[in-house]
């Protein structure tokens, strides 16, 4: 006896298996280059089945990006809940998983999000709670006692930020091994803020692995 397939369900799974593929292919190609046709060919389905669920690439494109930043924070969420884990694990916890999540993906991908409104204001917005998350985490370990009470903390994330897009948009990971730059990376940024007591446990966490 076949046990149908319940077609809420079925859509679901087809849903997540096009925002895969179509994320892959944006990142590894370039947005610009991949057509809604090419994905309907690598999933075997119908172009009219793809544009039943995505109207259009731009559409595809918002919910690819809003599925992975999830994904990002839930995984970033897992670890700043350990308890053995304070703010500068965490923050350096963050900076490795931006290096290894970037290192694969093509700059021109970058390049052509620009070229989506909607994606670009959704991600301006998200930028922006993201910078305040990332201030607090500092205070709190300047609470903690392992970061400097005299820094201008939204301006040192601004900073790191535009140096993980450095690193990407330069390819700079083709010349160096991606330890190798977080290593220096927080040496850079990390390093200069920390307290006495946050250079020792960063010391310690960088021979332990950088950070796990």
């Amino acid at each position: 006896m076949r046990t149908s397939v319940n077609p809420t369900e079925y859509r679901r799974e087809l849903k997540g298996r096009i925002l895969e593929v179509a994320m892959y292919e944006f990142k590894r190609n370039g947005i610009r280059s991949v057509k809604m046709d090419d994905i309907a060919r690598l999933l075997s389905i119908s172009k009219r089945t793809l544009y039943e669920i995505y109207s259009d690439k731009q559409s595809l494109l918002l919910e690819g990006i809003c599925h992975e930043e999830k994904r990002r924070e839930e995984c970033l969420h897992a670890f700043t809940t350990r308890k053995e884990n304070g703010a500068l694990n965490v923050i350096m916890e963050f900076y490795r998983m931006q290096i290894k999540e970037f290192s694969n993906v093509n700059p021109v991908f970058f390049e052509d999000l620009k070229r989506y409104r909607t994606v670009m204001e959704y991600m301006r917005s998200r930028h922006v709670e993201q910078q305040k998350k990332a201030v607090v985490f500092f205070r709190e370990g300047v609470k903690e006692g392992f970061f400097r009470s005299d820094i201008d903390y939204d301006i040192i994330s601004r900073i790191g930020e535009d140096a993980i897009r450095f690193v990407m948009e330069s390819r700079m990971y083709n010349e160096y091994s991606l330890e190798h730059i977080f290593r220096n990376i927080i040496f850079l940024f990390v390093r200069g803020f920390s307290t006495e007591k946050g250079i020792k446990l960063m010391d310690r966490l960088l021979e332990e692995g950088g950070g796990r």
